[in-house]
């Protein structure tokens, strides 16, 4: 760690460290006489509650035992002059106890001291009451009498208990404050002693500190000095230094390769003599930086296409800089010249801006369209190919906002698109989207477009750049593939109902030739119910089959529940002849608003899998439950596909959602799982597989997201 230089500053800190130490340490005695002083006013406080909970209850018995003696005095002598002292005892005993009530609120155990008190003195005062009612026989007397002193009696206890305990409070506190006024002394004279220790210890580590600070920094001094030389012989730039008068004191070994003049032929000279400097194309002696600097008594540099000329006369450009050395009164005392042989970086300038010739070469004969914008989405600049999309000129579209562009106006709703993403990008976040932009003549014409922010070296956003590649003739490739796949999944999907309607029909002709050949055995009843019931499945397969390929213009609700009916009742006979069990569970019942006959040619072509993946007795399981992708924060249902088939291998397991990759051999076009990828990415889903080829544990399991109802395209 580097230790400070000592100055003035320096000097400053050391003593108001040396200040702090004793304040501190003078804050923390007077801390803990606080502290002592804290804990004697409260134990004076408890010891004064204590003292006046004891005048109350003094008092509040006294007013007791004056009832007692004025209700004796009347029984005895019938005298009603007895019964003043004993109402005015009453109300002095109901002030007393609300009184010692009061006092007792912040203390749960005196508080129930204070109302057991309260509660037998009610008993007292009902039995003085009962006593006072007017002729009253004598045998009836005795009893409250007796009941009138055992009530006084627990009262006395009460008191006595109470009495007790609050003198001990009142003794303990006293206690405690003798205790801490014997120690403050103690900690007054070791906190001044402490003090005067820790003084004398960090005054001489100071002390010490100074000194060792005084002696660094007069090494350091030399150190300095000693390395001067070695700093500006090691310094990349040609270094020299002029006095006042102009003449080189000193220059290091990168001027003397520059100039040709070596240090001991230089020093002494004039600046002029050995730093010959002149302008590249008009020869002019160019001012000397040492005049320029006293002249504007500031750093200067040199003009452009200046050339230095060597010793031997040869030249180099040169760029350099000039800066003023002063005293301490701010007198100018000498210059320090910089300069550096600028060939190569001129050299290299060169070959960037050939680069950028290539470079933007490129961009103008690139056949996709490319443009550069700034941050708010103004057109700076645009390729060649994109002006041909709408046969406009750079006049026509630079320096307007993208969206206003002929490239957008002409399609419905796309400014709007454009403007959106134009502020995600300019936030940060690069856009990607396929669109379709229909030209100033009608034609339309499908785009992969992409918005991406350029940072800078700081992280800012320098500017976004659009980028359109046209893609018609892979979407119609695309589309002429979804068509062929759907043709093959009807076919597939026609030998499937022959198969499933043929199955029923085999067994209604059956089941009536039995009935007609047997009309009095009673079994007649059971074969024409299943001749019903197999005629009904025909008919259920018949309506299902003309839903699946029956494909509305708009998206409509639909739950997961339906869709699974469909396509389980397609594959029935299979599934039954197969042995295959079906586990079919949902745990949600909202439906999601999508292209039912597109969703359900997914669920045909995962479950058709999965049954040509498993032997007899299989398992396929099917579930649909709610949730949430978590990459959008957007809310729909996951569907899920699974069987115990053989598995599919890691190899395959990449390949299988590529366009016409299949393991089936001739009985699959390779095309199913490509276009259920497509249906779910169209629905803004996803589509997810994992699968294990483990013996015993092996199976696949393929799972959906739907949201709920898909976003508007942008």
């Amino acid at each position: 760690m580097r230790k400070p230089h000592l100055n003035e500053s320096s000097f400053r800190r050391l003593l108001l460290r040396f200040a702090l130490l004793p304040i501190f340490s003078l804050c923390v005695v007077l801390a803990v006489l606080g502290i002592q002083l804290r804990r004697i006013a409260v134990s004076r406080f408890a010891g004064a509650q204590a003292t006046t909970i004891l005048l109350e209850s003094h008092l509040a018995e006294q007013s007791i035992l004056s009832e007692e003696t004025g209700i004796r005095g009347y029984l005895v002598s019938h005298d009603p002059t007895f019964l003043q002292p004993y109402r005015e005892s009453v109300g002095h005993v109901q002030n007393d106890l609300s009184q010692l009530g009061e006092e007792a609120s912040a203390d749960p155990a005196f508080s129930a001291k204070v109302a057991a008190i309260a509660e037998q003195y009610r008993r007292f005062d009902a039995v003085n009451q009962a006593l006072l009612q007017e002729k009253l026989p004598d045998e009836s007397a005795g009893p409250l009498l007796q009941q009138e002193k055992a009530a006084m009696d627990q009262l006395r206890m009460e008191f006595i208990d109470l009495n007790a305990r609050q003198t001990a409070i009142r003794e303990a506190n006293r206690k405690r404050i003798s205790t801490i006024l014997g120690k403050l002394p103690v900690i007054g004279v070791s906190g001044g002693v402490l003090i005067a220790i820790v003084l004398l210890w960090y005054g001489r580590t100071l002390f010490r500190e100074i000194t060792l600070a005084y002696r660094r920094q007069l090494n350091e001094t030399e150190l300095q000095r000693d390395s001067l030389d070695t700093t500006l012989n090691s310094i990349g730039d040609a270094v020299m230094v002029c006095d006042a008068a102009g003449r080189i004191t000193m220059l290091n070994p990168v001027a003397e390769s520059l100039t040709g003049w070596t240090k001991p032929q230089a020093v002494g000279r004039p600046l002029p003599e050995v730093f010959r400097i002149v302008h590249e194309y008009t020869r002019e002696t160019v001012e000397n930086p040492v005049d320029k600097v006293r002249r504007l008594n500031s750093v200067v540099a040199l003009e452009n296409h200046t050339i230095l000329i060597r010793r031997d006369g040869t030249e180099i450009p040169i760029d350099d800089s000039g800066a003023p050395i002063r005293n301490q009164d701010g007198s100018l005392s000498g210059v320090v010249l910089v300069f550096r042989n600028v060939a190569e970086r001129r050299q290299a300038a060169t070959l960037i801006r050939q680069s950028q010739e290539r470079l933007n070469s490129i961009y103008n004969t690139s056949l996709e369209y490319i443009g550069i914008l700034s941050p708010e989405g103004r057109v700076l600049d645009c390729n060649r190919a994109s002006l041909e999309f709408a046969g406009n000129t750079r006049a026509d579209v630079l320096g307007k906002f993208f969206w206003d562009c002929p490239w957008f106006t002409a399609t419905p709703g796309m400014p709007e698109a454009v403007y959106a993403a134009i502020r995600k990008a300019a936030a940060g976040e690069a856009q990607r989207q396929e669109m379709a932009l229909i030209r100033p003549n009608g034609e339309v014409v499908n785009f992969d477009f992409s918005l991406s922010p350029a940072f800078d070296a700081e992280g800012n956003i320098t500017y976004l750049v659009p980028e359109g590649r046209d893609i018609s003739e892979l979407k119609r490739a695309e589309q002429a593939l979804l068509q062929s796949e759907k043709l093959a999944a009807v076919g597939r999907l026609a030998t499937s109902i022959a198969h499933e309607i043929n199955n029923p029909l085999e067994s209604v002709t059956n089941l009536i030739y039995l009935a007609r050949h047997d009309p009095t055995t009673p079994e007649i009843e059971k074969y024409l119910n299943a001749a019903d019931h197999e005629l009904r499945r025909v008919s259920v397969i018949v309506s299902q089959t003309l839903r699946f390929h029956k494909q509305s213009s708009n998206p409509e609700p639909i739950q997961a529940s339906e869709l699974f009916a469909t396509v389980l009742s397609i594959f029935e006979g299979r599934l039954r002849n197969l042995q295959i069990e079906v586990e079919a569970g949902h745990r949600t019942d909202e439906p999601v608003v999508c292209f039912a006959g597109d969703v359900r040619q997914v669920l045909n072509n995962l479950v058709a899998n999965a049954i040509d993946a498993m032997d007899r007795k299989g398992r396929l399981l099917l579930r649909s439950h709610a949730s949430t992708d978590w990459a959008t924060n957007r809310k729909g249902i996951t569907i899920t596909v699974a069987d115990t088939g053989a598995g599919i291998s890691r190899d395959d397991l990449s390949h299988i959602f590529e366009p016409f990759f299949t393991t089936k051999g001739i009985g699959g076009t390779g095309l199913g799982l490509w276009v259920s990828k497509e249906v779910v990415a169209r629905h803004q889903g996803r589509l997810n597989v994992r699968s294990c080829t483990t013996p015993g544990k092996s199976g696949t399991v393929f799972r959906f997201f739907l949201p709920h109802a898909p976003e508007p395209p942008q």
